[in-house]
């Protein structure tokens, strides 16, 4: 068996199993390099200059007084927040995704320009993605004894404003799995998913918790992987149904002198 096949067969294996334990939607995300851990954007920053600095009301409210006439559905500030991750600024939200390809296209996406012939130019990049695969069922009910996936407009006792900028209300947990409305055309595009962090230190692979396994891909299973991603129509166009998304899309078709 190739070592692109063993890894699928591992998948394969698990996601079977968490079927079998009540899981009909697991949550996914790769990683370029496997050595990442598991942080939100806001926690990736040093804790004191965080508490000093105030970084996330200053994004949070720069973002919505400035960006209002662009946001498609600012119906509420759990939609601005959204706005906020997928266009790029560090938030409390890690992204996932329900579909296991969207989770590989960005395990593997430095991978996909490369010449699929010269394999050897994988291993010059020194390191191993990975794909993670997490039971947001399993999650909620470790952390706040309740075995359901939720929306945060819906199951959540606050605003995103109320909950983390005003801290006039509080969020059950450490962390919490969330599905939210797919409004935006991207979350739709890649099924998007979010875990939630309360806690924004900690990683969440802190402790090995068995709502959460790593599945590494060997180097010599990039090829077969990046094969996999065409044949499955994954790329920037369809993740990224925008002229940014299309552009880059047929940049990498066409263009190879930039």
């Amino acid at each position: 068996m190739s070592a692109w096949h063993e890894f699928l067969s591992q998948i394969q294996s698990h996601l079977s199993e968490l079927e079998d334990n009540g899981c009909d939607c697991p949550f996914f995300r790769g990683h370029v390099d496997s050595r990442w851990k598991l942080l939100c954007g806001l926690g990736r920053r040093d804790p004191d200059d965080f508490k000093k600095q105030n970084i996330e009301s200053i994004l949070y409210y720069d973002f919505l007084s400035q960006a209002g006439p662009l946001l498609q559905r600012p119906d509420s500030s759990w939609d601005v927040l959204f706005s906020m991750q997928h266009h790029g600024l560090p938030t409390r939200l890690l992204d996932w995704s329900a579909t296991f390809a969207v989770g590989l296209y960005f395990a593997l996406k430095p991978y996909i320009s490369l010449a699929s012939s010269v394999p050897e130019a994988f291993n010059a990049l020194d390191r191993n993605p990975c794909v993670w695969v997490l039971n947001p069922f399993e999650l909620n009910q470790a952390m706040a004894s309740e075995a359901v996936v939720l929306n945060p407009e819906i199951d959540l006792l606050g605003s995103y404003q109320e909950i983390f900028i005003e801290e006039s209300k509080t969020l059950d947990g450490k962390v919490t799995a969330v599905n939210p409305t797919q409004a935006g055309k991207r979350l739709a595009a890649q099924r998007g998913c979010f875990t939630l962090h309360a806690d924004l230190f900690s990683p969440l692979e802190s402790g090995s918790p068995s709502y959460l396994k790593q599945f590494v891909l060997p180097t010599e299973a990039v090829v077969d992987g990046v094969g996999f991603l065409k044949l499955a129509g994954m790329n920037e166009y369809s993740l990224f149904p925008d002229l940014d998304g299309l552009s880059r899309h047929l940049k990498s078709i066409h263009v190879d002198w930039i």
